[in-house]
């Protein structure tokens, strides 16, 4: 992973430059704010790449240094040779040539986009290894040239092939010199082929540059080739240039015609040639051709070696020079944009002084560069009358008081028109914060004024729209009842099936639907009668709101008719759904003689029912907003704290019995039932209570803890309380009430094989299984050797054959965990014939136990068992 070295004295854009470097894959290397951090960061981390800010403190005199960045990069490139990109807010020339000879391979310009610090750094890293190669190659030639000349010196006296050599590095040399002082493209590649086929005792050349995109070779320049005599366009590789483009390997071709007649015929009278690639980098640029006439054979290996070492720093001198004509073309373009923008752009310090202006605010007030750079204000462009005004805007930008939106102001041009322009101000600051300056924009608004007129003929239709219809599907239909135009959100049902409305008429789109099209166009026809209209209708079985609203022009006639629809569809389900579930709730809330409240995790209560009123005497409206502890004391305390604090989302239900003093100065005691209600995100939301009044069991139980009415083997209550309860609640308000019995199955044969205690074990169980299924306010109590009853106060029929089945569901699901199924267990497992009945209005408890008794003995007698009879009075 590329690791970047980012030197930038503004913590704001170093902190952005590492959130978007981070974004793009890079790691960073390292954080610096001076040149010299930055010059010690770049020895210790040795980074791949630096991003160098051109505005620097200089680590000397401690103030800041334009060229400081510059500066810096010099440093490091003596050190550690690094690839550069360099940030400025000023794209001064001479500063981005002075930036480049040091070393720097592409610059910025503060704010930094994504795709441009991207392509930055794809071009930093390109333009590093092509000025390294180049460096490599002047090192080379400059060792060649040190052997040449060391060479000629010694063997001053040598073969005429040392003096060919000495003349060609010569020739190389000049060829060096004068190619690298050219810097347009067209030029450079010129001269480039004239030096060529001076090199070589040749008498012509050509040069093919590649197009990567289209895997080809583009002949651009040629010297002494006959017209028609090379390709203007070769593939990557046929041909000798061709080849070479494929392979990057210099080829020498001692005689064309025997190597290729086709290439012979073409090349004419050319007999050998020499073919070299233009690499930078490893990347193929192009190839050049050096052709010979008049003389066969090889060229030899000192010539073969000049001419690669001359391709090769063709090579870069080519990739310079598209680079300088990039730079120059976005340099053109930039000025070309400056020179388009139609808003007049200005900057002024903090003493007034006009410190830039663009070209269009020049021509917006007439006045020339020179006239107003280093004016101060108030300026010239300044009516008189908007003097205090305008000074007093300039005054509120340094504050961050102006309106992002504009000011609309008057200006005056040099003739001493006025004319209306839209004013933006914003402050400019260092990258201390501090403010040095404004900007400053202009937009000449004369000609939306007068336009204005106009957009007041169209002004009903916005207001229209904004007032009545904040989203669906906006249409106009005109006096033909043709659609002219639609738009919205809501075309996607009608894309869906395939329906385009515009330029038709309902009819035409909607054949089937004759009842809705007729009420539609009927309402449409009213509106262009001025009448506006809302109706519901029914389209490609949805529910839509539709609004018809006539569209005046200037002259006040309806000239057009805007259509407004929105699919209620959702909605209308949704508000009967929870129309119909709240009236469900409050039915069964209120009916319920239940005490019922909600409250927040503080205690606030949100919630009451009436019976919670009429038991505590007060209001719905006196309860709500108070808290719930005075008639939950039991939620104040201590061991209530715990309960709750155990309450989970999975465990969200508490139980409790309080007692309190009433109004009526009675101790009452009531069971609660306490319900957390969490969010998804498990946060507690609110409490739920439900309770009743137990006041009269737990004095009936006080009773009974002296009577002794619990049976002694399974702890549930006797016969004789069971007795009792029965005469108590005949004459209670606890109707309707039900009884269920059971009788053990299979208890005398479990005595008899097992043994008693195996009895006693299973009647124990039984009870354990029968108060697990029943709730707290029902009574269970054994009544016999083998039969359980059970009184369920307030339950009718419906209630109690839920309960019973969920006896038989407890008892199955008992057997089947403990693996009591088959038969030949059947000796231990549980089995109870249950039978019920509940009270009619008036009828005696005691013949509400009679047939339970026979519902039991009837299911007994079809399990094939034996039932007992009704029960005897003792």
């Amino acid at each position: 992973m590329l690791k970047i070295l980012i030197v930038e004295n503004e913590p704001m854009v170093s902190k952005l430059l590492q959130s978007q470097l981070q974004r793009l894959g890079y790691q960073i290397a390292g954080i610096a704010a001076d040149s010299a951090t930055a010059i010690q960061t770049a020895r210790d981390t040795k980074p791949g790449l630096i991003i160098m800010d051109l505005r620097l403190t200089d680590p000397e005199t401690g103030v800041d240094d334009p060229e400081e960045g510059i500066k810096a990069t010099i440093a490091i490139q003596k050190a550690y040779p690094t690839p550069v990109i360099l940030l400025t807010t000023d794209e001064k020339p001479e500063l981005i040539q002075r930036a480049v000879e040091a070393g720097v391979g592409a610059y910025l310009v503060k704010p930094v986009q994504d795709v441009d610090l991207e392509r930055a750094i794809l071009t930093s890293l390109s333009r590093f290894e092509d000025l390294m190669a180049l460096r490599r190659v002047n090192s080379e030639l400059n060792r060649a040239n040190l052997n040449l000349i060391a060479e000629v010196t010694a063997r001053i006296q040598a073969e005429d092939a040392a003096q060919n050599r000495a003349r060609q590095m010569s020739l190389l040399y000049e060829a060096s010199l004068e190619l690298s002082s050219q810097i347009d493209l067209e030029n450079l590649l010129t001269t480039i082929v004239d030096r060529a086929t001076k090199l070589l005792p040749s008498n012509n050349s050509a040069l093919y540059l590649l197009d990567e995109e289209n895997r080809k070779l583009n002949l651009v320049v040629k010297c002494n080739f006959p017209d028609g005599s090379e390709n203007i366009d070769l593939k990557l590789g046929k041909k000798i240039a061709g080849r070479v483009a494929l392979t990057g390997e210099l080829l020498m071709v001692e005689d064309l015609a025997s190597w290729d007649k086709q290439t012979g015929s073409e090349l004419l009278s050319t007999r050998r040639m020499l073919s070299a690639p233009l690499k930078v980098g490893g990347r193929i640029l192009g190839v050049i051709n050096i052709g010979d006439t008049d003389k066969g054979g090889a060229y030899t290996e000192n010539e073969a070696h000049i001419i690669q070492l001359f391709a090769d720093q063709t090579a870069i001198l080519i990739e310079n020079a598209r680079l300088y004509t990039s730079v120059t073309r976005e340099k053109n373009f930039r000025k070309a944009v400056e020179e388009s923008i139609m808003s007049g752009i200005s900057v002024i310090d903090l003493d007034g002084r006009i410190t830039y202006i663009n070209p269009a605010f020049c021509r917006m007030i007439g006045f020339t560069n020179k006239e107003l750079l280093g004016s101060k204000l108030p300026f010239a462009y300044w009516p008189s009358e908007e003097t205090e005004r305008l000074t007093a805007l300039y005054d509120s930008a340094l504050d961050d008081d102006f309106p992002e939106s504009g000011v609309e102001v008057r200006l005056q041009s040099k003739d001493g028109q006025r004319f209306d322009a839209l004013l933006l101000l914003s402050p400019m600051r260092d990258y201390k914060g501090q403010t040095t300056g404004w900007l400053t924009t202009i937009t000449d608004i004369s000609a939306l004024k007068m336009a204005e007129r106009r957009v007041r003929e169209s002004e009903e239709i916005y207001r229209t729209l904004a007032e009545n219809f904040p989203n669906g599907i906006v249409s106009l239909f005109d006096r033909d009842l043709r659609c002219t135009l639609i738009e919205g959100d809501g075309l996607g049902l009608f894309h869906a099936n395939n329906v385009y409305l515009e330029e038709k008429t309902l009819p035409e789109v909607f054949p089937e639907e004759t009842e809705t099209v007729r009420a539609l166009e009927r309402s449409i026809l009213d509106a262009f009668h001025g009448t506006r209209k809302s109706i519901d209708i029914t389209l490609l079985g949805k529910m839509f709101n539709v609004f018809i609203i006539p569209v005046r022009a200037e002259d006040g006639l309806v000239d057009k008719v805007m259509v407004m629809s929105q699919d209620i569809t959702a909605q209308n389900e949704s508000r009967a759904r929870l129309i119909a579930s709240e009236a469900r709730y409050r039915a069964i809330v209120q009916d319920q003689t239940d005490f019922i409240c909600r409250m927040l995790p503080d205690g606030e209560i949100t919630f009451v029912n009436e019976a919670f009123c009429q038991y505590y005497g007060f209001t719905e409206t006196e309860m709500k907003g108070k808290s719930i502890l005075p008639f939950l004391s039991f939620m104040n305390s201590p061991s209530a704290s715990s309960i709750t604090s155990q309450m989970t989302p999975q465990n969200p239900i508490t139980r409790f019995e309080q007692s309190q003093k009433h109004s009526d100065g009675r101790i009452r005691w009531q069971n609660w039932s306490v319900h957390a209600l969490y969010q998804e995100d498990g946060i507690l939301e609110e409490l739920q209570a439900v309770g009743h009044d137990i006041t009269d069991r737990k004095q009936r139980e006080e009773e009974l803890l002296d009577l002794g009415m619990h049976d002694n083997l399974t702890g549930l209550f006797n016969q004789n309380y069971f007795k009792s309860e029965m005469d108590r609640l005949s004459n209670d308000s606890n109707f309707p009430v039900s009884i269920i019995l059971g009788d053990v199955d299979g208890l005398k044969i479990t005595n008899d094989t097992l043994g008693h205690a195996a009895g006693d074990r299973l009647l124990r169980q039984t009870a354990l299984m029968l108060k697990n299924a029943f709730r707290p306010e029902d009574v269970i109590a054994r009544i016999g050797g083998d039969e359980f009853a059970v009184l369920l106060p307030r339950t009718n029929e419906k209630t109690v054959n839920e309960i019973m089945k969920r006896v038989r569901d407890t008892l199955e699901k008992y057997n089947q965990d403990n693996n009591l199924k088959p038969a030949k267990k059947r000796d231990v497992e549980i089995n109870v014939s249950i039978g019920s009945a509940t009270s009619r209005d008036g009828q005696p408890l005691a013949e509400v136990l009679e047939l339970a008794d026979k519902a039991m003995y009837q299911e007994k007698a079809a399990h094939g068992g034996r039932g007992t009879g009704p029960l005897t009075e003792e």
